[in-house]
């Protein structure tokens, strides 16, 4: 006898529209944790970026004694030239050392008043490790090299050398001691060397790692300012500490008149965590511009034993002061 045939029937409609709005969950589902992976590993990268910088203040401090500072001697009283910041003295300790040989250590490093005789060599040179991977701040700008107008491409960094605390470290509201502030406050703020990394005229001037008497592993070195900041009205604003003229590889200040004048690449503590605005926080060249972190919740920090900690934002400021100053004598909460 004939075998019936059997009839194997399409998926129907609303079949067919049942999986997909199962898969657009399963993927919904699935999405944020990808997201999360990657940011866990850039921000595994960012604490990798900041360790291997650290290790170059401490291999810069076994070959000189001393911490990096941001400045240098200026040729003349008069001269407006500025020096190469902290971070442009550790490209030999971070396996840069054709670059830094081949820059010229006179002129202006922020080619703002003047061009600056190895501008060519800035433009080509980028060093992986001074950019945080979450940031969403551009890795470059550009800028002229002095009157001579010539255009040069110049590295931005995330990462930020910090001078000290505006506060006394453990507080949150008293200033600190006059002579550890040297300087009046102007109109980029107010610069407290009470850090670990300052601006300063001369190397000899330089403090060491004992100089932490809290410890180094109670005392930051340099943290990050990785995301925008938001205005009142809600607006993106960049304001990196490095994001003014020379970017990366200036000290900003111009020791013709002293170390109280705009800074580059450093911060004095003044303000929480992404905060917005206030005296020294609304320039970049000013001294006191908040630090800021694209990995969320907190922002990443180098403590002076090299070792990077996580310091969240809704942690007491009074810690973040404390970090700050190496000499404040504050028992610490855990952070």
């Amino acid at each position: 006898m004939p075998r019936p045939s059997i009839q194997r029937s399409a998926f129907t409609l609303v079949e067919l529209l049942v999986v997909i709005a199962i898969i657009g969950v399963l993927i919904a589902l699935l999405l944020p944790a990808v997201q999360q992976a990657r940011e866990a590993a850039r921000r595994l990268q960012c604490t990798n970026n900041q360790k291997q910088i650290g290790l170059a203040v401490h291999n810069y401090h076994d070959t000189f004694l001393k911490l990096p500072i941001n400045g240098i001697p200026q040729s003349s009283s008069t001269s407006l030239y500025r020096g190469p910041s902290w971070l442009a003295r550790l490209l030999p300790f971070i396996e840069q050392g054709n670059g830094y040989d081949q820059l010229v250590y006179e002129g202006d490093f922020t080619m703002q008043d003047g061009s600056y005789p190895a501008a060519h060599i800035l433009n080509e040179l980028r060093v992986p490790i001074y950019n945080c991977p979450s940031s969403p701040l551009p890795q470059t700008e550009t800028q002229n090299n002095g009157p001579s107008g010539d255009e040069v491409e110049l590295q931005v960094t995330n990462y930020v050398g910090i001078t000290g605390s505006y506060w006394r470290g453990g507080t949150i509201g008293n200033t600190g001691d006059e002579s550890t502030a040297p300087y009046d406050e102007n109109y980029a703020g107010r610069t407290v060397y009470n850090g670990m990394i300052s601006t300063l005229t001369d190397q000899s001037d330089a403090i060491g790692l004992q100089a932490a008497i809290d410890g180094t592993s109670n005392t930051m070195m340099l943290s990050e300012q990785s995301d925008y900041f938001y205005d009142a009205s809600g607006n993106k604003v960049d304001r990196r500490s490095a994001g003014y003229y020379g970017k990366t590889w200036a000290c900003g200040v111009g020791a013709y008149n002293g170390a109280g004048d705009w800074t580059q690449t450093v911060t004095t503590i003044r303000y929480p965590i992404a905060t917005e605005g206030g005296a020294g926080n609304q320039a970049e060249y000013q001294t006191n511009i908040a630090l800021t972190s694209a990995h969320p919740g907190g922002v990443l920090l180098t403590l002076g034993d090299g070792s990077v900690r996580f310091l969240a934002e809704t942690a007491n400021f009074s810690i973040l002061t404390a970090l700050a100053d190496r000499q404040d004598g504050a028992v610490m909460e855990k952070f």
